[in-house]
């Protein structure tokens, strides 16, 4: 059995800060664990509990998914004015893409034809 003294107390625990951290992880959840972590921090100087570095690492990892959403959003508007496609115009996307052909819209697909006849040989023609 467990001895009673290597048992971690969950109860000492700051709610918050797991809180932090767990809405950190998904990336999805950064603004909570930015608005978490802050109040886990501020509520651990005031009580005796433990999870610093719960909140701490909410806090970074919630920064860093923010960061990266802002640096994404930004290369998007970019990439969008540098080449002129908005939301609307998906044909404008496709000729963007592939040039004036089309190959969304040609009927499906048609291999090219072959006029001199096959490449290789066949054994027995000749």
């Amino acid at each position: 059995m467990a001895d009673a003294k290597n048992k971690f107390d969950y109860t000492k625990l700051n709610t918050l800060a797991v809180v932090s951290l767990a809405s950190a992880i998904t990336l999805f959840g950064a603004p909570a664990a930015v608005l978490t972590g802050h109040i886990a921090l501020a509520q651990l100087k005031d009580d005796n509990k433990k999870g610093r570095w719960m909140a701490l690492t909410g806090l970074i990892v919630g920064y860093v998914g923010i960061g990266l959403a802002i640096l994404f959003t930004v290369i998007g508007i970019i990439i969008r004015a540098k080449h002129g496609v908005g939301f609307d115009d998906g044909n404008q996307w496709q000729q963007n893409m592939f040039g004036d052909h089309n190959r969304f819209d040609d009927g499906g697909f048609q291999p090219p034809t072959n006029p001199g006849g096959p490449m290789v040989p066949v054994p027995g023609t000749n």
